[in-house]
């Protein structure tokens, strides 16, 4: 029997897989489109201050360098939380591990009558 997290991997490995393959048809139909489109643009003169600007594919890397900081620091953030949370959770951890959250005979006859 999987437990909940293996069962949880093969899921998010599913989900990424179903993305890349999304992702892999938009990157050939718009490979098509700008092969198909490249000769209809017309020459366009040199914007001014056009060698001070940075290249779009420059612009992308430095949005997703910033980007794993910030999930890095996320991370660090989650990781924090949940060390200064540990007395309360992993009591609960334990007490669900030892059984104790499944109901008592009384509890469940109480759970009935009402």
């Amino acid at each position: 029997m999987a437990t909940a997290t293996e069962m949880i991997t093969s899921l998010e490995d599913q989900v990424l897989e179903t993305v890349k393959q999304g992702q892999e048809a938009i990157v050939k139909a718009v490979r098509t489109w700008a092969d198909a489109s490249k000769n209809l643009i017309p020459d366009l003169p040199p914007l001014p201050f056009a060698d001070q600007l940075p290249a779009t594919s420059e612009l992308v890397e430095n949005a997703f360098a910033f980007v794993d900081k910030l999930l890095a620091s996320q991370r660090e953030f989650a990781s924090a939380i949940l060390d200064a949370a540990k007395p309360v959770y992993s009591a609960t951890d334990k007490a669900v591990k030892n059984g104790a959250a499944k109901p008592t005979s009384t509890t469940a006859k109480t759970s009935a009558a009402a």
